[in-house]
């Protein structure tokens, strides 16, 4: 019995020095927002108001200056170091000219995740400038000329490297060959169809009535690229109304990704009974920040009824 007794003593300081010396798994990560544009430092921008939020909450708010002692320079980097898992950041960024209004107003967001430095991309658009850009209301944000969410998920987040300026392809973009584009259905997944597949009419919540698009693509960014779908209906000479978004898409199996649940309203200023068991040609084009555009066609046969 001593014997037992005195191993158990020498054990349990063991065993609190082994719990006291692993770590565990870390606790805290950063995030750096990447900033570009096509607008001109020093002749478009003049000035950049930038405020940083932690969890809702300002912790800086600065003006940079394209000259003095320490002009900015675009790409520029934002940063949020040393934060806990789970913590919200978000950037407002307004570029001004030569007057008193801005130019671009940007607002970005996304979460803190343990052990990692996520990169998230924000581009200063030439195409969110001036009379001719989108009114967005929050949370969205105008990009790329269209409006878009300004939150994106911490998982569509690529990890920050020193060369993240310089273009290098992402997860959807290996640059093994041309962009490739495929026009399926689905609201929760992408399907693949044929043509003159059935196309099910549904009404949707403010009184329009959509059909289900899903897209499949590769060699095009997964985010910040503008999707833009249209449609045709020969046999009444009518010509949908273009429906745009940017959102991120979600990778998938052999090199492609996916987006999927686009509710493309049909009717319009068009009564929905005369589109009833018509058919639809759906084309469809993804554009990305690199100039890249994908394009595809789809014939659908439109339902009888209305779901």
């Amino acid at each position: 019995m001593p014997i037992v007794v005195r191993l158990l003593s020498l054990l349990v300081p063991l065993l609190l020095l082994v719990s006291g010396c692993s770590g565990g798994e870390p606790r805290r990560g950063h995030l750096v927002v990447g900033v570009t544009s096509d607008l001109r430092v020093g002749v478009d921008v003049l000035r950049l108001h930038v405020i940083r939020k932690i969890n809702g909450a300002v912790v800086r708010d600065e003006e940079l200056f394209s000259d003095g002692a320490s002009p900015f320079q675009i790409p520029l980097e934002i940063g949020f170091s040393d934060l806990e898992d789970g913590d919200d950041v978000d950037v407002e960024i307004e570029a001004f000219g030569g007057t008193s209004l801005p130019l671009v107003v940007r607002t970005a967001g996304s979460t803190i995740r343990a052990g990692r430095t996520l990169l998230l991309r924000v581009d200063l658009a030439a195409a969110c400038a001036g009379s001719m850009a989108p009114s967005c209301e929050a949370p969205q944000t105008c990009t790329g000329g269209v409006c878009g969410a300004s939150y994106v998920n911490p998982a569509m987040l690529e990890d920050y490297n020193a060369g993240w300026s310089k273009g290098k392809a992402d997860i959807c973009k290996p640059n093994d060959g041309p962009p490739t584009l495929f026009v399926g259905k689905g609201q929760a997944d992408y399907l693949p169809t044929s043509d003159y597949e059935l196309a099910q009419i549904e009404a949707g919540p403010q009184g329009g009535h959509h059909i289900w698009i899903a897209l499949r693509m590769k060699n095009l960014r997964q985010s910040g690229s503008i999707t833009t779908l249209t449609g045709h209906v020969d046999e009444l000479d009518l010509d949908i109304n273009p429906f745009t978004v940017i959102f991120t898409f979600d990778p998938d199996e052999g090199g492609f990704c996916k987006l999927y649940g686009l509710r493309f309203q049909i009717d319009g200023g068009t009564d929905i009974e005369q589109l009833l068991g018509k058919t639809l040609l759906v084309k469809a084009s993804v554009k990305d920040k690199d100039g890249d555009v994908g394009t595809a066609e789809r014939w659908v046969k439109l339902s009888s009824d209305i779901l």
